[in-house]
């Protein structure tokens, strides 16, 4: 589950952090959770880096500036073990986010 939210909004109060907790608290409780994490700012912290692979060297291959300004961009992640989609479609309704949240299954090769 990605958490999308645009890129200027505000971080939450202590109530919002108690919603996260308790959040955390029905998931593993469930036995779905899996990880979480929230990442840095895209506009101070994002880089974007080509790969070997496509023929780019390391010292040519970073990028450093704001990708995203006033856009949504992905601010946090869950990963859960869910049974079903319709299960992780419900699991995702109740995050406590004010964005939007989108699922995707793992792929496992």
């Amino acid at each position: 589950m990605l958490m999308w939210a645009e890129a200027d909004a505000a971080s939450g109060d202590e109530l919002d952090v108690q919603a996260w907790m308790d959040f955390d608290a029905k998931a593993k409780e469930a036995g779905v959770f899996g990880d979480n994490g929230a990442l840095a700012p895209a506009a101070t912290e994002a880089r974007l880096v080509k790969t070997s692979i496509a023929g780019v060297d390391l010292a040519d291959a970073v990028e450093r500036h704001p990708f995203v300004e006033g856009k949504r961009q992905i601010e946090a992640f869950y990963l859960m073990e869910c049974p079903s989609l319709d299960d992780a479609l419900d699991w995702a309704n109740r995050l406590p986010t004010y964005g939007l949240v989108e699922v995707r299954e793992l792929l496992t090769y």
